[in-house]
């Protein structure tokens, strides 16, 4: 369990790490980097909203078809 905390630490270290470095070289200006960053994130987010809600669904049809057992 320690391992995956210890992975999982590192890993966002250097997503964060990384992001500030690519914000950095980045080619285009400022402003269109932040408006790229945030419709990709804004893009991210309705996909796991949309994951989400269909885990969601797939988990009530299962818990339905369990109890009608």
């Amino acid at each position: 369990m320690m391992r995956l905390i210890n992975f999982l630490a590192g890993f966002i270290v250097g997503v964060v790490l990384g992001g500030m470095i690519a914000l950095l070289f980045a080619p285009k200006p400022g402003p269109e980097t932040q408006e790229w960053f945030r419709r990709r994130f804004e893009g991210v987010l309705e996909e796991a909203r949309q994951a989400a809600e269909t885990t969601r669904a797939d988990a009530h049809a299962r818990l339905a078809e369990l109890k009608a057992r």
